[in-house]
């Protein structure tokens, strides 16, 4: 289940879903910039983060998004 971000402006709620957190918080700027208010995003698990505590949703880990071809080096 993805990411809902959700945002309202003149005409209405606009809300869209992405597969990644970072996605997410990459349209809610987006909706900001387009004057959009009451942004926010809710996660699979059905937490909503307003604006305020974006800040404070968990991202996807970096080691899980790249594959390594080679070891650390020691």
């Amino acid at each position: 289940m993805p990411y809902s971000v959700s945002g309202t402006d003149v005409r209405g709620v606009h809300t869209v879903s992405r597969k990644r957190p970072e996605l997410a918080l990459r349209k809610t700027r987006e909706l900001i910039k387009r004057g959009c208010y009451d942004v926010r995003i809710t996660t699979p698990e059905g937490r909503t983060y307003h604006s305020s505590e974006f800040g404070d949703l968990p991202r996807t880990p970096a080691a899980g998004r790249f594959s390594q071809k080679h070891p650390p080096s020691p």
